[in-house]
């Protein structure tokens, strides 16, 4: 069986499978919101190095300011096996400032996308934006293996939003 982290858990908890066992982490526990299986801080993780398949930070990156994400793919890095996936995704702002542009969005979906749907709590606002290109850059500064865009596989029991909006990108190590 695999192992997944789906850290920043939040909203959208991942079910465990026969084939991947999902540990659901959150900083914080919220009243409405599904409850994480561990609530820590995710750049201090109580696992071993090299111990799982797969690190999922589901519109996660956004949240924090420019650079403050480090200590969070540096433990990313620490925890996954040789050969596991680090899986982002983060909303594209390039392709949601060109539709919004081209008078494809209204306004009140493209400053939700950029600044966070806030319901009630500051951890809702968004502090960063990324592009393709600079989510790569801010990627590129661990040993990974391989960076792609991710190809959508679907992963048992991952419960990712799929959007034209979305960038996703999976980093292998």
């Amino acid at each position: 069986m695999k192992v997944g982290i789906n850290c920043g858990s939040g909203q959208r908890p991942f079910l465990s499978t026969p084939e991947v066992k999902w540990h659901n982490i959150d900083s914080v526990e919220r009243e409405g919101m599904s409850k994480p299986d561990l609530v820590c801080d995710g750049a201090k993780l109580p696992f071993y190095d090299g111990v799982i398949d797969y690190f999922v930070l589901h519109h996660v990156l956004e949240h924090f300011g420019c650079g403050e994400g480090k200590a969070l793919i540096d433990e990313a890095y620490r925890v996954l096996k040789p050969g596991g996936s680090l899986l982002v995704f983060v909303p594209n702002i390039q392709a949601l400032a060109e539709r919004w542009l081209a008078g494809g969005l209204s306004t009140q979906i493209y400053v939700t996308n950029l600044y966070g749907a806030f319901m009630g709590d500051e951890a809702d606002r968004h502090k960063w934006g990324f592009d393709p290109a600079s989510l790569d850059e801010f990627l590129s500064g661990w040993n990974w293996a391989c960076r792609k865009p991710y190809d959508w596989t679907g992963i048992p029991g991952m419960d990712a939003a799929r959007d034209w909006w979305i960038l996703g990108t999976e980093c292998i190590k």
